[in-house]
């Protein structure tokens, strides 16, 4: 035998196999199976939600159709202009109970616009105390046409809304409207609320045909004939199971990664759409984590009845509280443009509104009887509604509903809040919901809010208001628009909570710093980015199931 002859190679030395933790088995064994069913569950939910999230911004900011104008003058109101008192108006129609009483302009000219006893709107001149036959519609038009700054076009339609509609929804809070539709080839609409002179909203028909979508892809509006717990439930679950099925997502590129099947061969593409789909889903699982799980903790809170519109005030006024001449108000340096009537610890008082030299507004409450000035007025007439509206909302829903549908004046008897020097004031207060008000909580001084901003954004869309804010369990405060006598919102600190939630994890407030261009950018593409994984994934199932 030959001496080079090879030896035999020594046997090679295993490495010691590595056992798999319990937790990564069960990852491995289940997770992706999971994963899979929770993204054929809601394959179809994600789809109408980012295909709806992308065109939002698209149709609020870029192709927001324009308005000539989006708010309603108030000149100042002369005194020679009214010649007929509006004690005397009173008398002449035979009213004698009145809820408000306010000057607009119609055609140029000064109106004396009474809402009576029943919550009808009135008009009379304030030249000669004849009444305008078809008032309300008459001054919503007039108003309408301002806004759209056309006087030509024929009125195509004019209907009183008295409740939310699929065109005219809760979003817009203020009720009743107009719906003012003009000839027009874009078919333009106004809804107008002739109470507060003010635009609700504006459409047009692209615009419209928009909003019909939109309601049906992302708030589900197919689902309104259901009860409303039942409409929000059902899109609540499928929101979890959302940021369930990108939690899975998350877990399976961070544990079971490795075990995923790569390509066999260049042309596997079930191989490729594998790692397609895991690559891109890296990058848009958390922000569908975020975006469903904020939608998620906002339907829970909806769930809560939103009930501000069950606390309006309602007095009323007669003719004999009305003895003060109020022409004696509009003269001076800072002109009256507006006023109204308000009942202050049980008296009588005009509500009057003019503009200081600042541009800021400056209101006084003068009596009606004898035109004494009320120190401190706008603050104590809202710290009085505050109070009322609180009592109210301490209420059961049903006997608050029952006290609302009942239409009867509120009974005067809420004595007047100590002067502003005291800053604090004992009342109690009741959250939004049914059940006994809690302890009693200390209000603290008022605040007078005139832009939105924080935890009083814009879709509150009323202004001014005053805040009132309370110690006590989850430091509620109520916003009170003293101009119209109803509260515009009512925020805990469950709605801070979830109000920050939304805004930051799903409407991208965090870059505001940006502006409202990049801001809308960046929230289409994430919502693009969660619609083409939610599509990979798709084909992917198919694919595998071939």
């Amino acid at each position: 035998m030959s001496n080079n002859q090879l030896s035999p190679a020594p046997p090679a030395v295993s490495a010691p196999v590595r056992t798999a933790s319990p937790v990564r088995r069960f990852v491995g064994r289940h997770m992706y199976r999971w994963h899979r069913l929770l993204g054929l569950i809601t394959v179809v939910p994600v789809v109408l939600w980012a295909l709806s999230g992308i065109s939002h911004p698209l149709m609020s900011n870029w192709l927001r159709p324009p308005i000539a104008h989006e708010t309603v003058p108030a000149p100042p109101l002369q005194a020679a202009a009214l010649v007929v008192p509006a004690a005397q108006v009173l008398v002449d129609h035979h009213l004698p109970a009145v809820q408000n009483l306010r000057v607009v302009q119609y055609q140029r000219q000064p109106y004396y616009q009474v809402t009576t006893a029943s919550g009808k709107l009135r008009y009379f001149s304030a030249a000669t105390s004849l009444e305008l036959p078809g008032g309300d519609r008459a001054y919503a038009e007039d108003v309408a046409r301002y806004l759209l700054a056309d006087s030509t076009s024929a009125v195509a339609s004019a209907e009183r809304l008295t409740h939310y509609t699929g065109d005219y929804k809760f979003i817009n809070r203020l009720l009743p409207v107009w719906k003012m539709t003009l000839a027009r080839p874009d078919g333009m609409t106004v809804f107008v609320e002739t109470g507060q002179s003010r635009m609700g909203t504006f459409n047009n028909h692209a615009r419209a045909t928009f909003l019909w979508v939109f309601g049906m892809m992302h708030n589900w509006d197919f689902l309104e004939a259901l009860p409303r717990p039942l409409h929000l439930g059902i899109m609540l679950v499928f929101t979890t199971v959302i940021w369930l099925s990108a939690l899975s997502g998350l877990v399976i590129y961070g544990f079971v990664r490795r075990k995923l099947r790569q390509p066999r061969s260049a042309q596997d593409a079930v191989g490729w759409l594998r790692r397609r789909h895991r690559t891109l889903g890296l990058w848009v699982a958390f922000v569908t984590f975020t975006f469903a799980l904020s939608a998620s903790y906002h339907l829970w809170q909806k769930l809560t009845p939103d009930r501000r519109d069950d606390v309006a005030r309602r007095t009323t006024f007669s003719a004999q509280d009305l003895t003060w001449p109020l022409t004696q108000a509009l003269g001076g340096a800072e002109p009256i443009a507006q006023l109204s009537l308000a009942r202050v610890g049980g008296q009588p008082y005009y509500r009057l509104v003019s503009k200081k030299a600042d541009g800021q507004q400056l209101v006084q409450y003068r009596s009606t009887r004898d035109g004494q000035l009320l120190p401190d007025g706008e603050f104590r007439y809202a710290s009085e509604l505050a109070q009322e509206f609180n009592a109210k909302l301490s209420q059961p829903i049903a006997a608050a509903a029952a006290s609302a549908e009942s239409g009867s004046a509120l009974a005067d008897c809420c004595a007047p809040p100590e002067p502003a020097a005291a800053t604090v004031t004992k009342t109690a207060l009741g959250l939004p919901t049914a059940g006994p008000a809690p302890a009693t909580a200390a209000l603290l001084s008022p605040e007078l809010v005139t832009k939105f901003a924080g935890e009083y954004g814009f879709v509150n869309k009323r202004l001014p208001v005053v805040k009132l804010a309370f110690e006590g369990p989850g430091h509620p405060a109520l916003y009170v628009e003293p101009a119209s006598g109803k509260l515009a919102a009512l925020v805990t600190d469950s709605d801070r909570r979830e109000g920050l939630s939304f805004a930051v994890l799903h409407k991208f407030f965090l870059m505001d710093w940006a502006g409202k261009n990049v801001r809308d950018f960046v929230a289409i593409f994430s919502a693009l980015g969660v619609l083409v994984v939610t599509l990979y994934g798709l084909v992917l199932l198919i694919r595998t199931q071939r």
